[in-house]
């Protein structure tokens, strides 16, 4: 953990602003639902508020950076920050029950322990109802953060005892210059990875740093090729994106996370891939483009859809994005992505003459 404040999280005036107002009045909810794509910045906020409310200097806004619990938080050795991820495809009842055990103790050095659980739809039924629980009486001198993508995966009754605290996404421009500036990425690719980061700053540096642009070559020409090749072939490509079929329940979590994350970066690759067709269909100028770089590829494949099934496509994937966290068969879910893809493809429209601007 280094030593983050609000002030290195972009694009989140309205967020870190009803933050430090509830900093300076002392009036913090028991519980914080923080609401916005992964990688927007709400773990980093999660632990800067708490940083700030165990500052021993606090006086509003950031921790003063000298005081012994901001070194601690320097060294990531805050022994009251306890950071929740997922294990395997969900948040277990006993995770929670961990939880629980905690919050029953003081806090070891700080004023407050604050909890923050990442990916908090991933909670399984048994892990949602227990932690209810948790939220009605929770033991004083406790915070707990609930960081979630979509708010309506999570039962109505955790919504109702938390303050939800929104995380927009963040601009293109914004995230190109913040690359640029501070992790000393070169103006073109900065530019390409912010368009389709999907408004995530942490999304457009990991993919950076992760060879992301040859990725996503391949996933468009798998994509793209999907007229030419039969369903079984098409079955053995989704095979192919999920691990080759084995039991997932059944293997490590870091396994499972990884393969769940290239799935999830394959769904934004061909989203923003259909979603650059439907502006060419529509003779969009060429700025509105994400993929900007493969625009002679955009242009051929085009003329082969109609609007109606590029539109279809794109809902078929956000189904299928909506679907991805609570799926404990993935094989299946990506061999109905892939058939219900090629079915679509198959469909051949007028197309369009794409202007470029």
């Amino acid at each position: 953990m280094t030593f983050v404040s609000f002030s290195e999280i972009i694009g989140q005036k309205r967020a870190l602003r009803f933050l430090n107002e509830a900093l300076a009045h002392e009036k913090l909810s028991h519980a914080y639902l923080f609401v916005g794509v992964p990688g927007i910045g709400k773990t980093t906020a999660g632990i800067a508020l708490a940083r700030a409310i165990n500052c021993l200097e606090h006086k509003g806004g950031d921790g003063c950076g000298r005081c012994a619990t901001c070194r601690q938080f320097a060294a990531g050795a805050f022994a009251d920050l306890q950071i929740i991820n997922p294990d395997g495809h969900v948040i277990k009842i006993e995770q929670i029950r961990e939880i629980d055990r905690l919050l029953s103790f003081k806090a070891f050095s700080g004023r407050y322990r604050v909890v923050i659980l990442r990916h908090a739809e991933m909670m399984s039924p048994e892990a949602a109802n227990a932690f209810l629980k948790t939220l009605e009486e929770p033991p004083p001198g406790n915070l707990l953060i609930l960081n979630v993508a979509e708010p309506l995966n999570l039962l109505p009754t955790i919504l109702s005892r938390c303050q939800k605290v929104h995380f927009n996404p963040v601009p293109a421009p914004l995230i190109s210059k913040w690359l640029k500036e501070k992790n000393n990425v070169d103006p073109v690719t900065a530019d390409l990875l912010a368009k389709l980061s999907d408004g995530s700053p942490g999304k457009a540096l990991a993919m950076e740093e992760g060879s992301f642009l040859e990725k996503r070559r391949k996933c468009i020409d798998h994509l793209t090729g999907l007229r030419q090749i039969s369903e079984p072939e098409a079955l053995e490509l989704a095979l192919h994106y999920t691990g080759k079929g084995r039991k997932r329940d059944q293997e490590e979590g870091e396994g499972v996370k990884r393969e769940k994350d290239e799935i999830l970066v394959l769904l934004s690759v061909w989203k923003s891939w259909y979603r650059d067709l439907l502006v060419a269909k529509y003779d969009g100028a060429q700025t509105l483009l994400i993929n900007q770089d493969l625009l002679p590829e955009l242009k051929k494949v085009a003329q082969d859809f109609t609007i109606e099934n590029v539109v279809s496509s794109l809902l078929v994937l956000d189904q299928t994005e909506s679907d991805f966290l609570h799926s404990r068969n993935l094989d299946l879910m990506m061999e109905t992505l892939m058939l219900s893809l090629k079915k679509l493809a198959v469909g051949r429209g007028k197309g369009s003459e794409f202007r470029a601007q």
